[in-house]
Order: structure tokens, then sequence, then C-alpha cells
């Protein structure tokens, strides 16, 4: 890396604000990918929309079709 020759306390500041913003952005950036992840790995997140879907196709049934569905979901997963 080639060392930058200054001449002025101006272009050193300069220089210094612009690394400071580019920090601020890298850690707001790193902040937010945290956040997704954390949220990512919550488990209503990692099951997915699939529990959600079949409840809702069983609901949909009636009587005796509901619970025959529900004891055969049951059985399938234990």
């Amino acid at each position: 890396m080639e060392s930058k020759v200054y001449y002025t306390y101006e272009e050193i500041n300069r220089d210094l604000q612009i690394l400071k913003v580019e920090k601020d952005l890298a850690h707001a950036k790193f902040a937010k990918s945290l956040d997704e992840t954390k949220e990512s790995l919550q488990p209503m997140n990692m099951i997915g929309e699939t529990p959600k879907k079949i409840l809702g196709f069983i609901g949909a049934l009636s009587g005796p079709l509901k619970s025959a569905a529900f004891a055969w979901i049951l059985k399938k997963i234990f």
C-alpha cells in the first residue's frame, strides 16, 4: 500500500471524515445483517409455511374427514 502525502490539515480531516462515514456504513450493514440472521434462525421461520397450510386444509374439512386427516398426519409425524 502506498503512503499518501498530506500537505494540509484540511486534507487529513477530509479523509478522516470519509473514513468515519465508511465505518458507520459498514457498521450499519453489519447490524442489519445480524438482525436478519437472528430473525431467520427463529423456529417459526425455520419451519416455514407448511404447518400453517396443513392446518388450514384440515380446518376446511368437516367431521370424520377432519379427524381421519388429523390422525393420519400425527401418525406420519410420530
